[in-house]
C-alpha cells in the first residue's frame, strides 16, 4: 500500500532539510514499490526540473539492495537506466532520474508512425542487455539467480495453479486434469531450463521501456526500468516478453520480423528451433503474467490489471494448442476459461 502524499512529504522534508518541493503520485505498476515525481528547488538541486522518488516498505529493503546492484551493473554496461541521485535505505526511499511518463506501450498506440522505430530501438536495447557480463568486483544478484527448473515450477504452482486456476477460475483440477497440467508444466520447465543462459531483464515489455525524447523529431531513445528481478535465463524469455506483450498487440508477421532483427542485433541464428523455444517461453510468460495480474488485484488492490487477464490467457492457450506437448493442458485451461465466463 502506497503511503499518503503528506506522509511522504514529511519524510522527504526530514531527509533533505527543505520543504521546497511538490509531490505528484506516479503509477508503480503491479509491484510492491511506489513512486512520486518531485518538482521545485529540491529537484533543481540535482540539476533537473523533476526527479523520481521510489519507495518501498522498510521491511522489504532487500529489494532495494537488489535494485541498486542490478542498476549499477546495467549502468556499467552503458544500458540506459535511471541515474541515482540519493539513497535513504533505512527509510525505504531512493531519488532517481525522472524518465517521464511516456511508456513505449503508450507511444506505440498514440504514435503509430513511429512504431517500427520504437521496436527497432527496443530490440537493439534487448540485445545489449543480453550481452551484460559478470564483474567479480561487483556482486550483482542477476548472476547468481537463474531460471532453472525449480524456478519455473514455482511460477507454475504460484501463478497458474494458485491464482489463475484456484482463485480466478475457482476450480480444483480433477486427478486426470492435474496429471495433464503437471506433465505439460514439467516439460515446459525442463525444456526452457536446459537452454544456455544470458542476463535477462525478466520483465522486458513495453510498459518497462520509457520513451525519453520526442520521437516525432528524433530517433526514439528508450530507458529501461523495473530491472531489479534480473536473473540468468534463456534469451527467448525476454524476447517473448516483448513480442507477446499484454499491453501492445503484435501481429505474427511483426513477431517474425522482430525475431529476425533480434538475430541480427545479437548475432544469433534465428532457426526453426529458436522459434519453437520462443513459443514455449511465451506460453510460460503469458501464464505467469495472468497470475501476476490476478495476484496484484487480490493482494495489492491493483484491480486495473484484471482487464488484461482474459486476453492474456487466451493468447497463452492459443500458443499451447500449437505445441503438441502442451495441447492437452491447453484444452484443460480453455475449458476452465469457458466455464468461468458463463453466467
Amino acid at each position: 500500500m502506497s503511503p499518503q502524499p503528506d506522509e511522504v512529504f514529511a519524510r522527504l522534508n526530514r531527509l533533505t532539510a527543505t520543504d521546497q518541493f511538490a509531490l505528484v503520485p506516479l503509477s508503480g505498476g503491479a509491484s510492491d514499490r511506489w513512486y512520486f515525481r518531485v518538482t521545485g528547488p529540491l529537484a533543481e538541486r540535482y540539476g533537473h526540473p523533476s526527479v523520481a522518488l521510489m519507495g518501498i516498505a522498510p521491511e522489504l529493503n532487500g529489494m532495494f539492495d537488489s535494485y541498486l546492484r542490478v542498476r549499477s551493473c546495467l549502468a556499467r554496461h552503458d544500458i540506459p537506466v535511471p541515474a541515482l541521485h540519493d539513497v535513504w535505505m533505512n527509510d525505504g526511499m531512493i531519488l532517481l532520474e525522472d524518465f517521464g511518463d511516456l511508456t513505449m506501450a503508450h507511444a506505440a498506440k498514440v504514435l503509430p508512425g513511429h512504431r517500427a522505430a520504437l521496436y527497432d530501438c527496443a530490440i537493439q536495447l534487448l540485445a545489449r542487455v543480453h550481452q551484460c557480463l559478470e564483474d567479480r568486483r561487483e556482486l550483482c544478484p542477476a548472476f547468481s539467480l537463474h531460471f532453472d527448473v525449480e524456478k519455473f515450477q514455482y511460477e507454475f504452482d504460484f501463478h497458474v495453479r494458485r491464482w489463475v486456476i484456484g482463485h480466478w477460475c475457482g476450480f480444483k483440477p480433477t486427478s486426470a486434469e492435474e496429471r495433464t497440467l503437471t506433465k505439460a508444466f514439467d516439460w515446459i520447465s525442463t525444456t526452457l531450463a536446459a537452454e544456455p543462459r544470458v542476463f535477462t531483464h525478466r520483465d522486458f515489455q513495453t510498459s518497462n521501456l520509457m520513451v525519453r525524447n520526442s520521437p516525432e523529431h528524433d530517433a526514439p531513445q528508450l530507458g529501461l526500468i523495473d530491472f531489479q528481478d534480473a536473473r540468468q535465463g534463456l534469451r527467448q524469455y525476454d524476447l517473448a516478453s516483448l513480442l507477446f506483450d499484454s499491453y501492445v498487440e503484435v501481429t505474427p508477421a511483426e513477431r517474425e520480423q522482430l525475431a529476425d532483427l533480434y538475430g541480427r542485433r545479437a548475432d544469433v541464428s534465428i532457426t526453426e528451433r529458436f522459434h519453437r523455444l520462443l513459443t514455449v517461453a511465451a506460453i510460460q510468460r503469458k501464464l505467469h503474467d495472468a497470475g501476476a495480474f490476478i495476484y496484484a488485484a487480490a493482494q495489492r488492490g491493483k484491480t486495473e490489471y484484471l482487464g488484461h487477464v482474459p486476453a492474456t490467457l487466451r493468447l497463452a492457450i492459443g500458443l499451447m494448442m500449437t505445441v503438441p506437448r502442451c495441447r492437452e493442458a491447453g484444452e484443460v485451461l480453455a475449458d476452465y476459461l469457458e466455464r468461468r465466463s458463463k453466467p
